[in-house]
């Protein structure tokens, strides 16, 4: 069974296509779907959803906390393999370790906002929510339901034989990755903070060092991904996790209420 489209009542309702041609022959290109004078509910969401991703900044601005774009870290607006691509609507809802509970797409997307961006959690209804939600659906059509789509996430980098080493890390940024994210990791023209008061929180995935290692590796420094070793990622990722950014929303006995009264 194929992802084919997203119908959203108050739910999400995902519908099934027979196969992964007939999805495909069905459903514009981002580019067709930007340049239409008009379009129905369905497709206006994804639209706005993919405008969301690529300037959160502009267009979701109320529910975000620092200087990042959903599409600092989702590269290619989603689309891009080994870089937490987007097309996974098929494989929720999904028990997760993080909150404890089963979660749907819309939560899932909400808590993006409160951790990786580190702003506030949107209700579940909030039109920003539901539009990110059609453009993930979108992006999913034709993958298998219930399976991983190919380079789902980021790679999980196996045991090198050393610990990550943050001194190793912080040579390795200075030479590779200053140029782009500062020397104090505050990020330089479009390039996103990676610690800082404009980066993401304590609570996000990528202050994990294994995920933020499988991200290196696979796809820094921008454009020549995988030209650092394992190592070298691990040791970055080190690096990055020893450095100041706002603390986990989880640790916040105030915001844990609010999230608990809107769940």
């Amino acid at each position: 069974m194929k992802i084919n489209h997203l119908l959203i009542c108050g739910s999400l309702l995902l519908l099934l296509a027979p196969t992964l041609s007939h999805a495909q022959q069905n459903q514009p290109s981002i580019e067709q779907l930007l340049v239409e004078p008009f379009l129905d509910d369905y497709y206006s969401n994804v639209v706005y959803g993919y405008e969301i991703i690529t300037d959160t900044q502009k267009h979701a601005s109320r529910y975000v906390g620092n200087s990042l774009d959903c599409s600092n870290c989702h590269l290619q607006a989603g689309t891009q393999k080994e870089a937490l691509p987007l097309n996974v609507a098929g494989m929720y809802p999904k028990w997760r370790a993080k909150n404890g509970k089963r979660n749907g797409i819309g939560l899932r997307i909400r808590e993006c906002f409160l951790y990786s961006l580190d702003g506030i959690m949107p209700p579940e209804d909030a039109p920003e929510v539901l539009a990110i939600a059609a453009y993930i659906t979108y992006l999913s059509q034709g993958e298998v339901m219930g399976a991983e789509p190919e380079g789902r996430g980021v790679p999980t980098l196996p045991a090198t034989g050393y610990d990550p080493n943050p001194a190793n890390g912080r040579s390795v940024y200075l030479e590779q990755c200053s140029s782009c994210h500062g020397e104090q990791g505050e990020g330089i023209e479009e390039m996103p903070a990676v610690w800082g008061l404009d980066s993401y929180n304590k609570g996000a995935g990528m202050n994990g060092i294994r995920e933020a290692a499988g991200f290196i590796w696979a796809n820094m420094p921008f454009g020549n991904g995988k030209s650092l070793s394992q190592q070298q990622a691990l040791d970055v990722s080190a690096y990055l996790n020893l450095q100041y950014r706002p603390a986990d929303p989880r640790d916040s006995k105030f915001l844990k209420l609010l999230e608990d009264l809107f769940n």
